[in-house]
């Protein structure tokens, strides 16, 4: 991780910065790359600890909202997150964000993020081995300008890994869910619908419908690649042009996956 003093600030912007005298704030050392090393690696080895309570760092990636691999890049120490990241981290794996950042508070009650008893008590004797559960992550794709939602408790919905895998021909943990906000995928997606989208689709390999990040902003767009690297974004709500994305700009996008399958609350599956 790069030794950096963007932890200490965070914890300062999320809590409000330490009260100091004057005598003490006059004297106060900037922290050495020694000292911002130590605090890296123990920010790795609190992560580390995270992920032995999930099923797996793909999981839990997943329901913080980034790609596995930036999570990794995470846990490597070759990069760390935003505040906006941290903070979904810690609302993730249920821990508080001062103990994720920086240490500070009692050490957590870890018990992971996903149930994994065999049958829960109120489940109706359901064996929870048998289904992929997906957490419905605070952070939405937009289908448009609209803001997400404020993140809410956090759910959780199931889905068979038998048809997982008959319906869509890939293994459970490979999908992760999204919620549609906007209106420029009208009308073959609404606001909030349901998207379920393959993350081993990483690349824009052909046409279709893709969960892309562009410059920390989540949507949800039909993407057509061009045989010169560039990229079209295309809407299905005719209102919203066609945005042309030159091939020199098409590596700075973040293909989330490719969604497979929608949901509506009225419409049913589709």
């Amino acid at each position: 991780m790069k030794a950096t003093s963007s932890w200490r600030k965070s914890v300062e912007i999320l809590y409000g910065a330490p009260q100091m005298s004057r005598r003490s704030e006059a004297a106060e050392i900037t922290p050495g790359a020694e000292y911002l090393a130590a605090n890296a690696a123990a920010f790795i080895a609190r992560l580390q600890e995270i992920v032995r309570h999930w099923p797996s760092a793909d999981r839990l990636a997943r329901a913080t909202g980034v790609s596995p691999s930036a999570f990794r890049k995470w846990l490597r120490g070759d990069a760390e997150p935003s505040r906006e990241r941290l903070v979904a981290l810690a609302k993730a794996a249920g821990v508080s964000v001062g103990w994720l950042a920086s240490g500070e508070g009692p050490p957590p009650r870890l018990g992971g993020g996903i149930p994994s008893s065999r049958s829960a008590p109120g489940s109706g004797g359901i064996d929870q081995r048998d289904y992929l559960l997906l957490p419905k992550r605070p952070h939405s794709a937009a289908a448009g300008a609209e803001t997400p939602p404020s993140a809410g408790p956090a759910e959780f919905i199931a889905f068979r890994h038998d048809w997982v895998r008959s319906e869509f021909g890939i293994e459970p943990d490979h999908l992760a869910i999204e919620t549609a906000v906007g209106e420029s995928m009208l009308p073959n997606i609404q606001p909030g619908d349901l998207l379920l989208v393959d993350t081993t689709e990483n690349r824009f390999r052909s046409f279709g419908i893709y969960v892309l990040e562009i410059a920390g902003e989540r949507l949800v767009k039909r993407v057509q690649p061009k045989l010169d690297g560039s990229l079209t974004l295309i809407s299905d709500n005719a209102t919203y042009e066609p945005k042309h994305i030159p091939a020199a700009q098409a590596g700075n996008i973040a293909v989330v996956g490719r969604v497979v399958w929608t949901c509506g609350p009225t419409r049913g599956s589709r």
